[in-house]
């Protein structure tokens, strides 16, 4: 299960054509995007505080500063299962998942329209997935065979290639 060479040949095998992998590259980051906007007007309110070291860090940041919620949580398991699949991959991948934490919940809760607009970002990603992988890949998207590669690695992938 921490074997990243055998994760990312069995994400291979669902991967194949081109323009699948295109549509990964635009639409599984939107996905992850729209989750922690959508997970964020969910519970919108601090779980936790951020010790104070990352709280003045995080005060840099423009606009409302980001939530320690459900989340954020979400996003820390990510980056730390990456971590340990492989080290310098998921250090480099951190920056970029808590850049789009960040940006989802300022977008969450700064916009009033914002829950109209992730739903709608969520289900036409979704839809242009199972496009992807039923017109161009002909396959089932891995999502109906492991859950945890669907929704886990997919990001991490697409972040490698």
């Amino acid at each position: 299960m921490f074997d990243i060479r055998s994760e990312f040949s069995k994400y291979g095998e669902y991967h194949a054509n081109r323009i699948n992998i295109a549509i990964h590259m635009v639409f599984v980051p939107t996905i992850l995007w729209t989750s922690m906007g959508l997970v964020t007007l969910a519970q919108p309110h601090a779980l936790f505080e951020f010790p104070t070291p990352i709280s003045a860090l995080l005060s840099h940041i423009p606009g409302s500063a980001p939530v320690a919620n459900t989340a954020t949580l979400i996003i820390t398991a990510f980056a730390a299962f990456y971590i340990v699949l492989d080290q310098i991959a998921g250090l480099l991948a951190t920056p970029v998942l808590y850049g789009f934490l960040v940006s989802a919940q300022q977008y969450a809760l700064s916009s009033p329209a914002s829950l109209q607009y992730l739903l709608a970002l969520f289900a036409i990603a979704w839809v242009a997935q199972f496009i992807g992988h039923g017109v161009f890949e002909r396959r089932a998207p891995a999502l109906l065979d492991n859950l945890m590669q669907a929704l886990v690695m997919a990001p991490f992938f697409v972040f490698l290639e």
